[in-house]
């Protein structure tokens, strides 16, 4: 309800009720959620929060924006909703601290992976002393058994619905991992701690998140709590143990260069190829070094990869800042891909090289099957077939078309949303809806469609590879099986070979997208090297399923439907942000029945062309 509407229903009713006025009632429920927002200046453009290095900062380093107004007030303000009291609230709630403990009463199987608390990063942290700033404290990370594991999730998304164009938001979510599977992911189970307003992506993450890292190096530390159920205090400790985000977003969070430096991998060491005879700029990691005599780079190993430790990470960037002059700091950024400290670093919980998992949605969902399509539609970054014949003549891709959208007409919407004509526009495409097209629509519209089998069979062991990594519990021998399947996978995409230089007749005719050719080093994206980390990810992380960030794409979309201002959308979402926090906060602390701030924007009422059919319940 809108304040307009609020003071006419007030004034309407004035002669039978005493409506108090919107700031009373508001002040009233900030004081019962006991949340105090805490308002840092940022930069007009968003590049930075003028926290930590900038704090003194007159002026933006990077886009030279004044930081005041000519009366000395900030341009620009940063809204960040504190943690700590949050999870204070949550021991005061004697059903939420029976959910809590699913962390501590979780039995992990040798073998088997079904949580997070199977992967070897929180296993090897039940045995490791808890660091801060560098400092080793005299007790072990999760040794009380009310500690809280947490994630933490950032990513950004345009406020308006444009393409690629338009003002953005960046919003920041802990995902309490203490909570079920089940129920961690629900709306109301999210903590949103900020929305880093707009107009741009933040030129340096980290100075947002100073906050919440001085927070986490508090709840490391330890900090009072009362607990509503032994009716006593205790200290209440938490720990980030993974960051989630698409690809952009972790390297903003981990202050690596991505496909701009030589090692273009947040996994690994590997070096990348660029397309030296047309000057090329971007890094790729083709496992076959392109066959051309000014290519020198060995040709590499899938098996046998150079992961990151978190021992490199440190050891880089002690170089970095013992460098004298900037084009030495350059040339040594350059070199191993990574130009500053990451944005957590204060507790050593997260580690750089095991805490960034690859996510499962926009690796495949929003990548690698969008760029396949554009392949086999011929509109993949100008480029034509090479030597082979993968593309799909455009009367059959019509014909795909009308199917994919006929495919889904009469299957219940709680699997999937309606999906459009993918040959005449493709932009009404989610993650969701590309995951389910792949695996379930394409096996069959595709199917006789390709001039030769083999990349039917390739899409097909795609498929294949997606349905594994989606099992809620996975077991070690098919961790093992599924690396298999993807190297064998990437090796086709590519037709693998480590004596390249001498191919025989039988390997050049089977030749898929890469060909070898420096000039194709476009079709071999760091997504598709990624695929060959997903196996090391499930044994360090848990199963996939549990790091993707559809949550937070869904949390997106509310805050796109609860936007109601245009000309101020940052502080109207920071407002919006502030009163949902109010009330999720009451209803923890009072253990109201119902999430007061739950809102069914579409109620009963059904999307373009979805159908009830009478009798279903």
């Amino acid at each position: 309800m809108s304040r307009a509407t609020y003071n006419r229903m007030r004034h309407t009713f004035r002669h039978k009720m005493d409506l108090k006025s919107e700031w009373v009632i508001l002040h009233r429920i900030a004081i019962l959620a006991n949340i105090e927002p805490v308002q840092y200046d940022c930069c007009i453009n968003s590049c930075i929060a003028y926290l930590g290095k900038y704090e003194h900062h007159e002026a933006c380093p990077f886009c030279t924006e004044s930081r005041y107004t000519s009366k000395r007030r900030p341009r620009r303000i940063f809204t960040y909703l504190p943690l700590i009291p949050r999870l204070k609230a949550y021991f005061q709630n004697p059903e939420i601290i029976q959910q809590l403990s699913y962390r501590h009463n979780y039995k992990h199987t040798p073998g088997q992976f079904a949580d997070v608390f199977d992967g070897s990063h929180y296993c090897d942290l039940l045995h490791t002393p808890v660091v801060i700033d560098g400092v080793e404290r005299p007790y072990k990370y999760f040794s009380g058994e009310r500690d809280i594991a947490f994630a933490i999730a950032t990513d950004g998304y345009l406020l308006f619905k444009r393409h690629r164009s338009g003002p953005s938001a960046n919003p920041m979510l802990v995902q309490i991992l203490n909570l079920p599977p089940q129920i961690r992911t629900h709306l109301r189970n999210l903590l949103c701690l900020g929305i880093i307003p707009g107009p741009k992506c933040p030129k340096d993450m980290a100075s947002f998140c100073v906050p919440l890292d001085d927070e986490c190096a508090k709840l490391a530390y330890g900090v009072s709590t009362f607990d509503a159920i032994d009716q006593a205090c205790f200290d209440l400790r938490a720990y980030a143990i993974q960051e989630h985000g698409d690809i952009v977003a972790i390297e903003r969070l981990l202050g690596i260069k991505g496909h701009n430096g030589m090692c273009p991998c947040r996994s690994c060491k590997t070096l990348g190829v660029r397309d030296i005879t047309n000057n090329g700029r971007v890094y790729y990691i083709p496992l076959t070094t392109p066959n051309v005599q000014r290519q020198t780079r060995p040709s590499v190993d899938p098996r046998a990869l150079h992961l990151r430790t978190q021992e490199d990470f440190d050891s880089v960037l002690r170089q970095i800042h013992a460098t004298e002059t900037k084009t030495a700091r350059t040339s040594l950024e350059k070199r191993h891909g990574i130009k500053q400290l990451p944005a957590f670093r204060r507790v050593g919980s997260l580690d750089s090289a095991k805490s960034y998992p690859w996510e499962w949605a926009h690796l495949f969902c929003e990548n690698i099957i969008p760029n396949l399509v554009s392949l086999w539609t011929g509109k993949y970054k100008g480029l034509d077939t090479g030597s082979e014949d993968y593309e799909i003549d455009p009367k059959i891709w019509e014909q795909i078309g009308l199917e994919t959208k006929k495919s889904v007409a009469e299957i219940p919407a709680a699997f999937v949303r309606v999906l459009g004509n993918i040959a005449e526009d493709r932009s009404t495409f989610t993650a969701e809806s590309w995951g389910f097209w792949f695996m379930y629509v394409a096996p069959i519209v595709l199917h006789g469609r390709f001039k030769k089998d083999k990349y039917y069979n390739h899409m097909r062991a795609l498929s294949n590879i997606m349905k594994t990594t989606l099992k809620f519990e996975i077991t070690a021998k098919e961790i093992d099986n599924l690396e298999e399947e993807i190297i064998d996978w990437v090796k086709k995409y590519e037709k693998y070979s480590l004596s390249h230089l001498y191919l025989t007749r039988s390997l050049i005719s089977n030749r898929y997208y890469y060909q070898y050719r420096e000039d194709r080093l476009s079709t071999c994206v760091l997504t598709i090297h990624g695929l060959l980390h997903i196996a090391r990810d499930i044994r360090v992380s848990g199963p996939m399923n549990v790091t993707w960030t559809f949550y937070l794409e869904r949390f997106c979309g509310i805050l796109k439907m609860a936007l109601r201002s245009r000309s101020q959308p940052w502080s109207n979402l920071s407002k919006r942000n502030l009163h949902v926090a109010y009330l999720n906060q009451i209803s923890i602390k009072y253990q109201l029945d119902k999430d007061p701030s739950a809102t069914d924007y579409r109620g009963d009422e059904l999307r373009r062309n979805e159908v009830k059919y009478s009798g279903c319940k």
